[in-house]
């Protein structure tokens, strides 16, 4: 393999299936920086409120049930409505930040993290999809979701990386190589981050 083009920078979202993502670790290579932020969101307050209809039971007129919800709305009037006044759903939020954090990486820390950014290594993973089918799968991630995505300053495109699924040392892939070492060895060990982690493998069917 040739000479290694590293990330600039790495982005890992975590959070929990059907919702919206609740951490944010961002690898700026360039600045060695490593921060770490937490978020919720909240829904904007309706002003309106839209009643909602669903069938929980299939069938014809006769033998369907129906019911009824409100949910917020928001009043609009545009020219593919005719300029009429319609309730539509609202499902706006609003992102609010409960805990931001940075560790300024040391020439020891920077130096020990860059052989797990190699954008060469993750290239062979570009468009694979996770199976539980996969020689050395062992375990899924159950409850939590987390994502991978990173970006070269070279001819490189960005790359995005499914982590559902755990895989045996020798079938590791790179992007989760690089979330356990980030986390066993700069996360967990930083004493004002200890309330606000996940912990590596804490969500997932297998501990690990």
């Amino acid at each position: 393999m040739g000479k290694p083009i590293y990330f600039s920078k790495v982005l890992f979202t975590e959070g929990f299936h059907y919702s919206l993502p609740k951490c944010a670790i961002l690898l700026n290579l360039p600045s060695r920086e490593l921060s770490y932020q937490v978020f919720s969101w909240k829904r904007n307050t309706p002003i309106i409120q839209k009643m909602k209809e669903e069938q929980i039971i299939p069938g014809d007129e006769s033998t369907r049930h129906i019911f009824g919800y409100s949910v917020p709305a928001k009043l609009i009037s545009t020219s593919e409505t005719g300029f009429k006044k319609i309730l539509l759903e609202d499902d706006q939020y609003e992102q609010i930040v409960e805990f931001s954090y940075a560790i300024k990486l040391s020439d020891r820390q920077y130096n020990d993290l860059l052989p797990y950014c190699n954008a060469l290594d993750f290239e062979p993973y570009r468009d694979k999809r996770m199976s539980m089918n996969d020689e050395g799968y062992i375990g899924y991630r159950d409850e939590s979701k987390v994502c991978f995505a990173a970006i070269t300053d070279s001819y490189i495109p960005y790359i995005e990386l499914p982590m559902d699924l755990y895989y045996d040392e020798s079938h590791i892939w790179p992007s989760e190589k690089l979330y356990r070492y980030i986390y066993q060895e700069l996360l967990s060990k930083d004493k004002k981050l200890k309330k606000w982690t996940f912990g590596y493998g804490a969500c997932s069917l297998f501990g690990i």
